[in-house]
């Protein structure tokens, strides 16, 4: 094509028939070494070994996964690769199955169930071991039907679903029931919260947290105060905005990490002060919950734990070494009390 500028022509990939030449040896004899087989002389190894090095040998992995079926990836699918705790979570998973010799494939779906049920397939497909992954609706039967038909394991962080399916996930439940109780016992009556969808476990177990709060101080719920379609800060700024906003707003407002970004940023636009006129406490702790003047109390949780179990999961699935039932591993959170609370009467809560 006229005016196109030529290209050198690529480098010949080097080839095992090669190694096997310049080492003088089979092509079944290089084959063992580089599938660490225990059966080829230290003498000869050593002369394949070099052989390779010298030419620049690279393994064909995907040959390589065709003749073992392995292919030493694991899939990962999280709905926000943004969300510092899901991440914080991925690298600890990351870190077991680098040990154990895996590498992890990540991708974002941003909440689209099409986009995960593309992805899965994509993953099953490329004969990935399993994956690890968050789902946008646990009950949406386009996930349920996706999944039921994957090759593949599957572990679950922070979601449950009852199709037989590994989870890991920490007590959301526990976590906004000592929120809301310790924001009671200082008084407060109109207390907000502002989460993720209740179609995935941690909404739905905070939810029933909040209630459960409620009834044991026997009070009545007004789901006037609560938001179930968040995760992000703009969702946090838009709801909290509209609550401050009111003739009677919440004097105080539990919110998940995320949300609680554009909470604070509501609070300060509305001169709102915390903990004077509001009370925060954050699902989840970040940097900002410590930076923030004053610091923010916190439901707080071993988010690398989490992700290291959901690892540990995956690999009892891939080897086969696990019991044949489903596993469910909790674990706990902890209420961890800052400056943020104060008690309906005006003194600071926490130390």
């Amino acid at each position: 094509m006229p005016g196109r500028k030529k290209t050198p022509e690529a480098k010949a990939r080097v080839t095992i028939r090669d190694v096997a030449l310049a080492a003088g040896v089979s092509v079944g004899t290089v084959s063992r070494v580089i599938n660490n087989n225990a059966k080829v002389a230290a003498g000869i190894r050593l002369r394949v070994l070099t052989a390779a090095r010298d030419l620049g040998y690279v393994p064909d992995v995907i040959a390589q996964s065709l003749r073992t079926n392995a292919t030493m990836m694991v899939g990962c699918i999280l709905a926000d690769i943004t969300n510092k705790l899901f991440m914080t979570a991925i690298s600890a998973a990351e870190a077991v199955l680098r040990k154990a010799g895996y590498v992890i494939v990540l991708a974002a779906s941003n909440g689209d169930i099409n986009r995960e049920v593309e992805i899965l397939s994509m993953f099953d497909s490329r004969r990935l071991e399993g994956c690890i992954m968050t789902v946008s609706d646990e009950n949406d039967p386009r996930i349920i039907e996706a999944l039921s038909k994957l090759r593949m394991p599957v572990t679950l962080l922070e979601r449950e679903m009852s199709l037989g399916i590994d989870c890991a996930f920490t007590d959301q439940f526990s976590g906004v029931y000592q929120a809301v109780t310790y924001l009671l016992t200082l008084g407060h009556r109109r207390i907000g919260l502002i989460t993720v969808s209740r179609e995935t476990r941690p909404g739905r177990e905070r939810a029933r947290g909040f209630r459960k709060a409620f009834e044991d101080f026997q009070l009545p719920v007004d789901e006037a105060w609560t938001a179930f379609r968040g995760n992000s800060p703009e969702y946090g700024y838009r709801v909290a905005y509209g609550f401050l906003s009111a003739k009677s707003p919440p004097t105080a407002i539990i919110a998940g990490a995320n949300e609680m970004v554009g909470v604070v940023q509501a609070a300060r636009a509305l001169g709102v002060g915390v903990p004077e006129a509001l009370s925060l406490i954050s699902l989840g702790d970040t940097d900002l919950m410590t930076i923030h003047s004053p610091p923010l109390s916190v439901i707080r949780w071993d988010h690398a734990r989490t992700g290291e179990l959901a690892a540990e999961l995956m690999l009892s699935r891939i080897n086969n070494s696990g019991p044949d039932d489903v596993r469910k591993i909790i674990l706990p959170t902890e209420l961890v009390m800052r400056l943020s609370c104060a008690s309906i009467h005006g003194a600071a809560g926490g130390a």
